[in-house]
Parts: structure tokens; C-alpha cells; sequence
């Protein structure tokens, strides 16, 4: 009798050891089960829509421009060198001015001095020392002058011009209302072809716009009657995208 109740209580303890293990690893899994993947939440969860991006477009003639220029001077000695490029860039920033451009127009951008080497690398022969300054330009019909007037003053550096607008809102502006119209067209043939009608504007979506110069050309025929400078500040082109999501009738 007491062997077969020991026999009996084995039998039922290893059942309920398989048991409880059994569960647990259904518990297991059940926690470590990935979770199933949500969809994309694209416009509004439950409503017919149709997303689309509009892009606009607008040129624009720039009305300014910003250009680096300076003097570079060399001389036996830091001294001499610092002298004469001193005179010749306060003749410079004198002479900016005098033509209308404002202090605040006028940025120093770069000075340094540094010695120059003989042929074997280790003699040093002299110093050169570098004053450089930009220069915000707002009337480009003075823009080629201004630059003839500077160099004969003494800048024997300049380089970088570029073309700008002094307030790119409006245009901005302007590029946004003819994106918000090229999307509004897009999401109109679409509703067309799925036989339905656009409703009312869900999202809007701005991407980051962009100001892009076209390069200018220069009038060479100019410069050899001894004109002033030639400069053309050719186009830019103001750019805006937009994505935008209509609910769909």
C-alpha cells in the first residue's frame, strides 16, 4: 500500500512539474511575441484623401550683391608690409564709402601676415600681409564702378562676388501661393480619376525652398572700350514645395 501511494504521488508530482512548465513557456512566449507592425499614419485615420506635393516657382532679378576685396602687400619686414597695406586699406574702406556704401556693409573678412621663403625653403625673404574685406553692394547700377574706383585705390584682391535679394519674403511668398496652386491641380485630376471631388485642405506640409543663382553673362565689348567693370547680375530662381493632403468627396 505504501508503495503504490509513493508510486502514485511521483507520478503526479512529475505531471504537475511538466505542467507548470508547459505554462510558462506558453507565458514566454506570449511576452516575448513581437507586436504587429502598425501602419503608416498618412493624413486622417477613416477618410477618403489624396496627398499630393506642389512645387513653385519664381524668378527674380537680385538687387544686391556681396563681393570680397582687399589689398595684399609685401615687404622686407613685417613693418613695412603692415605700413603699406594699412594706407592702402583704409584708401579702400575711404573710398567704399564715399561711393554710398554703408559701415554696416563693410565686413573685414580676413587679415593675416605671414612670411615669405627664398628658393631653398629656409631663408625667409620678406613678409606679406592680407587685409580683406566684404562688401555688401544694394545698388548694382553702381556695382562696376565701384569695383574700378576700389582697384585704383589700391585693391589688388577680388574675388566671390555673389547676387542676392535684400528681402526674398515677397518672392517667397509668391512661390508658395503657385505651390499651394500646382498641388490643388494635382490632387484635382486624381479626384477626377477616382470619381470623386476635392474637399477641404487636411495637412500641409512645407519643405525647405531654395534661392538658386543663374550664372551671368559679361559684356566683353564693354570692358575693352574702358567702361567700368562689367557686371551682370543675371537671374535667381525662388523655389517652394509643399505637401498637401485634401479629403476626398
Amino acid at each position: 500500500m505504501d508503495t503504490r501511494n509513493t508510486m502514485l504521488i511521483g507520478v503526479l508530482a512529475g505531471a504537475l512539474l511538466v505542467a507548470v512548465l508547459a505554462i510558462g513557456a506558453l507565458a514566454g512566449l506570449a511576452f516575448v511575441r513581437p507586436a504587429p507592425a502598425q501602419a503608416q499614419n498618412i493624413g486622417v485615420p477613416g477618410m477618403r484623401q489624396v496627398t499630393v506635393t506642389g512645387q513653385g516657382e519664381v524668378r527674380v532679378t537680385p538687387d544686391m550683391a556681396v563681393v570680397q576685396l582687399g589689398v595684399e602687400t609685401s615687404a622686407p619686414t613685417t613693418q613695412e608690409a603692415l605700413a603699406q597695406n594699412t594706407a592702402q586699406a583704409q584708401a579702400i574702406i575711404d573710398q567704399l564709402k564715399a561711393l554710398g556704401v554703408a559701415e554696416k556693409d563693410i565686413q573685414t573678412s580676413n587679415f593675416s601676415i605671414y612670411a615669405a621663403y627664398g628658393n631653398e625653403g629656409r631663408t625667409i625673404t620678406g613678409y606679406t600681409v592680407s587685409n580683406m574685406v566684404q562688401v555688401t553692394i544694394r545698388d548694382l547700377a553702381q556695382a562696376g564702378a565701384l569695383l574700378d574706383q576700389v582697384v585704383q585705390v589700391g585693391a589688388n584682391r577680388v574675388y566671390g562676388i555673389s547676387f542676392g535679394l535684400s528681402d526674398p519674403r515677397a518672392v517667397q511668398a509668391q512661390a508658395r501661393d503657385a505651390a499651394m496652386a500646382d498641388a490643388r491641380a494635382r490632387a484635382e485630376q486624381y479626384a477626377r480619376g477616382g470619381g470623386a471631388s476635392l474637399g477641404n485642405v487636411l495637412i500641409i506640409t512645407e519643405s525647405l525652398g531654395a534661392i538658386t543663382p543663374f550664372p551671368a553673362m559679361m559684356r566683353d565689348e564693354a570692358a575693352q572700350r574702358g567702361a567700368p567693370v562689367p557686371v551682370q547680375p543675371g537671374e535667381q530662381t525662388v523655389t517652394a514645395q509643399i505637401q498637401v493632403t485634401y479629403e476626398l468627396r
